[in-house]
């Protein structure tokens, strides 16, 4: 993948998660603030990653190279 279309990927699968947590908000309790705010936005990340698709020397390899290159 070039870094153009990462950079259209990661925009585009941004973009897709940011309205379908806009358009929750209206039935979010007010007395939620940014601590679960921020809860529902990293489950609705986490949400969109396939499990079981990094297989173990792929998902190695891909921690390390996270750590290693402080990404």
């Amino acid at each position: 993948m070039t870094k153009k279309e990462k950079e259209i990927f990661a925009n585009e699968l941004i973009e897709n998660v940011r309205q379908d947590i806009l358009k929750k908000i209206p039935l979010m309790p007010d007395a939620w603030d940014g601590i679960e705010l921020r809860e529902y936005i990293a489950e609705k990340f986490n949400g969109i990653t396939f499990k079981g698709t990094l297989h173990k020397g792929r998902r190695k390899d891909y921690k390390n190279f996270v750590l290693v290159n402080n990404l």
